[in-house]
């Protein structure tokens, strides 16, 4: 039988214990571990099992925190429940994939990196990202990574049916659009063409979406908006003399594009036909997301000093509405969206990335 004294120092102890958290906050979070809203710093596990996560709780005119991420995030992507990420902090030379819960319930990271990861994409079960030039694939749940394929060289990716499909952004002399089974396999080049030279980037394939329909392509080099067919053969031009075309977006039979130079948005027919101007005065390179609802982008600043603004645009008559500022120290690097908010990461600094959440 244990002395009262000693008891009562080792639980004393042991509280103070749980409430600093022992385990070492650069360490990935453990399995079930959940994270403050505020910080994304994972908290230590409970006996109790964590609330499945719910869908976003984001509510009234203001924007909701839902967690911190280490670095630059170039992989963004979601489903009904979680967003997940990929990032890269430049300094430390290290990164992570990990998982922030649209309800507020925190950050937790799946995998560590040791090589620049890029594009993302998520079916029902896995994550899927590029690490380097490999493609790799977890578990939503954590656990043990898969090399899907060790040189699949593209810098965006997405997943339609049982493939993912890649093109490589300004990675490389060549454009290239690749598909390769989600299970690994062999990688079919669905097209490759020797790219055009120019001082001025972007100057690859920028962006790429995917249906049942085609493969889209944002083509900055040629100022081209391509659809491709899901097994290959000739491209179909959606849209042509667009200058520095950039990021991209599918909304059924819409598609919604803006050029990364002039600062404009587009929406154009997927089955192709004359674009038609929806907004100007983007950001330079805007990160764009939308829907038959609204489209959502940075619109730049009036003037020097000023804050920029991420806003939701209305696809016919061009309205903006602003939902945050953007400090002229800060840019919006990706943007996601589902039926009840939309989501945005701003980069902060080179070493942090907030996740934001406002409900539609």
């Amino acid at each position: 039988m244990g002395t009262p004294t000693l008891d009562r120092r080792s639980t004393v102890i042991a509280a103070l214990a749980t409430a600093l958290g022992c385990h070492g906050a650069d360490k990935p979070a453990p399995s079930g571990a959940t994270a403050s809203a505020a910080t994304g710093v994972a908290s230590a596990p409970s006996d109790e099992t964590p609330a499945a996560p719910t869908r976003c709780k984001a509510s009234g005119g203001t924007a909701s925190v839902l967690g911190t991420i280490t670095g630059d995030v170039f992989g963004f992507d979601g489903d009904g429940t979680v967003l997940y990420y990929s990032s890269w902090e430049i300094y430390g030379q290290r990164g992570d994939v990990g998982a922030v819960r649209k309800d507020g319930g925190g950050a937790s990271k799946l995998a560590s990196l040791d090589l620049e990861p890029r594009g993302l994409a998520v079916d029902d079960t896995a994550v899927y990202y590029t690490s380097g030039i490999r493609l790799m694939s977890i578990p939503k749940t954590g656990g043990e990574a898969k090399t899907i394929a060790p040189q699949f060289s593209a810098q965006h990716i997405a997943v339609h049916g049982g493939d993912v499909f890649g093109v490589p952004g300004d990675y490389g002399p060549y454009d290239r659009v690749a598909r390769i089974p989600k299970n690994g396999g062999d990688t079919k080049e669905l097209s490759t063409a020797k790219r055009p030279p120019s001082p001025t980037p972007p100057n690859g394939f920028s962006a790429l979406r995917v249906d049942d329909s085609g493969v889209f392509v944002t083509d900055s080099g040629n100022g081209r908006v391509l659809r491709f067919p899901l097994d290959g053969g000739a491209s179909k031009i959606l849209a042509a003399h667009q200058d520095k075309v950039f990021d991209l977006a599918l909304a059924g039979p819409m598609l919604y594009f803006d050029l990364a130079r002039k600062g404009e948005l587009y929406t154009a027919s997927s089955a192709g036909g004359t674009p038609k101007k929806v907004a100007s005065g983007l950001v330079e390179e805007a990160r764009i997301a939308g829907d038959d609802r609204a489209v959502f982008a940075t619109v730049a600043a009036k003037k020097d000093g000023d804050a920029a603004t991420f806003s939701r645009i209305a696809p016919e008559s061009g309205e903006v509405t602003k939902l945050a500022d953007v400090p002229s120290t800060q840019s919006v690097s990706r943007v996601a969206l589902d039926a009840d908010c939309v989501y945005w990461v701003v980069r902060e600094t080179s070493s942090k990335s907030v996740v934001y959440a406002r409900h539609r």
